[in-house]
């Protein structure tokens, strides 16, 4: 009988196979990072996106609410400032503040009486003498309600998140007061995803500088170079920026990590095109700055985005 003859199917050998192996880990090496930029750039885009929408809505505000300006931005002054209403229960920012304008305090509208206060109470001017009273009741009536104003802002772009969804103990804040977060979400101890709140400060276009310290050229008398004469007061977010980061408070950010907070503020929004021997003037010196704290989390630092193009 004639013998078959068994042909041998050809293989990959050890080396063939490992060649193989570092060659595709190669470009798993090569191709990770390039998608990762290219994921930063997308995540980039749709945060300014958002502050598009953000500027729409208090354009919207300032249009409609009757208002007549843009949110105001400063903290509620702690001791009292106003014999009416009182000392505020807690500080209430710019965050806070740029929330309320654009979806209400309760996500329902703008009231056209609200003081932007963190326990929402305002001024009752039809007795005498005027007396404080809730301006969003926790189940508004139909009055209520009709005398709203908004949403400025879709509620399913506003990523508005109570302070307590974010962080864990908000000391010296309303748990309650909600916040508009940037698109740079994680999880957070409360179980949702939220990003950091938007920074919102108001340009108070009374003044004309923006210096900490004593302007190098001589200066009239509304610029005596101290932060309570700044374009941008740098306090007005400021119980916010202390708390730290959700996770781990004992984590500061560079705009309030102790060392040079207002310079380090001054030079983030200083237009770099105008000589500072001449005038230290900020961007967007007319109207207000929006600050994300970017994909890292903290404020202050290089990654951060803002309404403003940054310009070296």
């Amino acid at each position: 009988m004639k013998k078959e003859t068994v042909s041998k199917r050809p293989a990959f050998t050890i080396v063939e196979l490992l060649t193989v192996m570092s060659v595709i880990a190669l470009l798993i090496g090569l191709l990770v990072p390039a998608l990762n930029l290219v994921q930063d750039h997308a995540r980039n885009l749709q945060q300014r996106a958002q502050f598009h929408a953000i500027q729409v809505g208090i354009d919207m505000f300032v249009a409609e609410s009757g208002y007549g300006t843009y949110p105001p931005s400063n903290e509620n002054d702690f001791p009292p400032y106003d014999p009416i209403l009182g000392q505020d229960s807690f500080s209430y920012g710019g965050a806070q503040k740029l929330a309320e304008a654009l979806v209400g305090y309760d996500l329902l509208g703008y009231h056209p009486q609200s003081s932007f206060r963190s326990d929402a109470r305002s001024v009752d001017g039809s007795v005498t003498p005027p007396q404080p009273y809730v301006v969003y009741p926790n189940n508004p009536t139909r009055r209520d309600l009709e005398a709203r104003i908004g949403p400025f802002l879709d509620l399913e772009n506003a990523n508005a998140f109570k302070i307590r969804d974010i962080y864990r103990t908000p000391t010296g804040l309303n748990p309650e007061n909600y916040v508009l977060c940037d698109v740079y979400a994680k999880r957070r101890h409360s179980g949702k995803k939220t990003g950091m709140p938007i920074l919102f400060y108001r340009a108070r276009t009374e003044w004309y500088d923006q210096s900490y310290d004593s302007p190098a050229v001589p200066a009239p008398a509304n610029m005596p170079g101290t932060i309570e004469d700044d374009i941008y007061y740098y306090p007005d977010n400021q119980e916010l920026l202390l708390l730290g980061m959700p996770e781990d408070n004992t984590v500061r950010h560079e705009l309030a990590d102790g060392i040079n907070d207002w310079q380090d503020f001054e030079r983030m929004i200083l237009n770099p095109q105008i000589p500072t021997n001449v005038l230290r003037r900020p961007y967007r010196a007319g109207s207000y700055i929006l600050i994300s704290a970017g994909k890292d989390g903290r404020y202050g630092t290089a990654d951060d985005i803002t309404n403003f193009d940054k310009k070296e």
